[in-house]
């Protein structure tokens, strides 16, 4: 298993300071009661940051760690970012 050196950054302190990256939600428009989830997340290979498709709508309560989805966090996803990257390192 590779170990980092003292100093060396890895992809988890990149999630932790990633301010996009986590779990969203967002709530039926007629449903009381029903959320679906969408999760953002960087994609090493890519070099970007990718979403998954949102989830079936489901009866839950979203959890304190999730986030309120909006249409404009889409938007960044897909056209904000550079077509090529050098990755995180």
């Amino acid at each position: 298993m590779y170990i980092p050196e003292e100093g060396e950054r890895t992809l988890t302190d990149f999630g932790n300071w990633s301010k996009l990256q986590g779990i969203y939600f967002e709530k039926h428009p007629n449903e009381n009661g029903m959320i679906r989830t969408r999760h953002v997340r960087y994609n090493t290979i890519a070099g970007r940051y990718q979403q998954s498709m949102p989830s079936n709508w489901h009866h839950a309560e979203p959890t304190p760690q999730m986030r309120i989805w909006s249409n404009q966090i889409s938007r960044a996803i897909n056209t904000m970012q550079a077509p090529a990257s050098e990755g995180f390192y």
